[in-house]
């Protein structure tokens, strides 16, 4: 009897338990979290993300959205470029519907939009829109009123049969106006402030294996003409960060840099100091719908470093700090609320992330977990140089995910640079970083040689005395054996 009653009163105690257990982030995700660790496996991670909210424009009077394609965040509207409808909704930052763009007066006619696929909003509030359809791009205030219309580029080096299709547009600082063109190889169409066209930026160098090379020499007509062109990457989307440097993306097939940044000169930039390179999955179906690796089709730079690549091909987030360690990966394809079917645009605002599904028709609204929130703050904290502010929050990153090494990494460099070698040492270690554990071990064995300088100093100059004045001592016994002897 009194082994039944421990039994049930055992029972009772673990039901009133699971009461009160708090359900974990991932329980309410429609996705299941994960990363990759150091030794390139697949890890259960912390949900980053959650869906929060989803709009279609149908509770609005501006009526549902058809096709969305674009979208583009300033500090306190949110505008959609609806492209099924041709016009612009515009949102405030609390996601309630303001207005929309739809005609406008082209001299003395009524103009729009025929199915136009990119938009860019400056500081000074002027809307630039790929027209996409028209062959062209406009620019209209923020208002709405007509401005100007920049055409096909015109030049010599422009090869012949070129047609112009604009679908991606950013304007820098210097009101310098890139374009992306549907079927250009040739890299970023780049227009002055007069929309005056000055040149391609950013062309992706052609490659290709040896081999490849070898059998063209030796291949008839007809086999070169099987054979696939030797041609660059064709650039998909792109998002300027705080110092003017391009974010690009592309969606090819076996590439290494689907993501990347371009300096002013074209070059490809971006950090690559993580623990892998930054490609989205590492791991990845060979063979079905979802074979390949990610295929990114757009990304969103924060004014912290951070960045985010939408993945077409399994609707995930890939997220990044700005030398490229992988903070955190969300989201998926699918049917359930918070998932994609077909996901074309990607945003911040603050700490929320916005997505733009083409094939749902909707805007998802996405909110950080705990977790989420303290990497992005321990991210924000590095890159304004406030290291003991950072390591706060990775260590509450760590109470979330023991497992999550970039936060090891990220306490270290806080060590490190209050000069606590050793302990940085531990951490280092734990993260998997031998750059980093290297440094703290040098620096640490300086220090212990600076600690004990005055006894090791002492025993190279004592030792040796030492050692001769043994050697005088034997040598005065022998003599004195010797003496007595005789």
């Amino acid at each position: 009897m009194k082994l039944i009653s421990r039994t049930i009163c055992s029972i009772t105690i673990l039901l009133l338990l699971a009461a009160f257990v708090v359900p974990s982030a991932s329980a309410d995700a429609p996705y299941d979290g994960y990363n990759f660790s150091y030794w390139k496996k697949s890890e259960p991670a912390a949900v980053p993300y959650l869906p929060d909210m989803v709009i279609d424009g149908r509770d609005s009077n501006f009526g549902v959205f058809n096709a969305p394609d674009d979208l583009y965040v300033t500090k306190d509207k949110i505008y959609i470029l609806d492209t099924g409808n041709n016009r612009i909704v515009i949102l405030d930052k609390n996601y309630e519907f303001v207005s929309e763009i739809k005609e406008f007066h082209n001299g003395n006619q009524s103009d729009s939009f025929n199915l136009p696929q990119g938009i860019f909003v400056t500081d000074e509030n002027r809307i630039y829109i790929a027209d996409t359809g028209n062959q062209r791009v406009i620019e209209l205030t923020g208002d709405g009123n007509f401005v100007r219309e920049i055409g096909p580029p015109e030049s010599d080096v422009i090869r012949k049969n070129f047609e112009y299709h604009p679908i991606k547009i950013a304007v820098d600082k210097a009101q310098r106006i890139y374009v992306i063109g549907r079927g250009i190889y040739d890299g970023i169409i780049e227009f002055d402030s007069d929309g005056n066209f000055t040149g391609f930026t950013g062309a992706n160098k052609v490659k290709f294996k040896p081999i490849d090379y070898f059998w063209r020499l030796l291949a008839t007509k007809e086999q070169k003409a099987k054979m696939s062109l030797f041609i660059p990457i064709e650039y998909n989307n792109l998002d300027l960060d705080e110092e003017g440097f391009i974010y690009t993306t592309n969606s090819e097939k076996n590439t290494t840099t689907p993501l990347q940044r371009l300096n002013p000169t074209g070059t490809d930039v971006i950090r690559k100091d993580g623990y892998h390179n930054v490609v989205g999955d590492i791991y990845f179906p060979q063979r079905g719908v979802m074979a390949g690796g990610s295929s990114f089709v757009d990304i969103s730079v924060n004014e912290y470093g951070m960045y985010s690549g939408l993945d077409l091909r399994r609707g995930r987030i890939f997220t990044y700090d700005e030398d490229g360690n992988l903070l955190y990966i969300f989201g998926k394809t699918g049917n359930q609320v918070g998932t994609f079917k077909t996901p074309t645009a990607i945003a911040r605002v603050d700490e929320d992330i916005l997505v733009l599904d083409k094939g749902f028709h909707n805007l998802v609204v996405f909110k950080p977990t705990e977790f989420g929130s303290n990497v992005n703050q321990a991210v924000k904290h590095y890159h304004l140089g406030n290291d003991n502010e950072a390591a706060e929050y990775w260590k509450k990153v760590l109470r979330l995910d023991a497992n999550y090494e970039v936060a090891y990494v990220g306490i270290g460099k806080a060590l490190l640079m209050d000069g606590k070698n050793k302990e940085a040492m531990t951490y280092f270690k734990n993260g998997n970083s031998k750059k980093y554990f290297s440094k703290a071990f040098k620096r640490y064995r300086q220090e212990v040689m600076r600690e004990n300088f005055g006894f090791v100093m002492g025993a190279i100059v004592l030792l040796p005395l030492l050692y001769f004045g043994y050697r005088f001592f034997i040598k005065v016994r022998r003599r004195r054996a010797n003496a007595v002897v005789e």
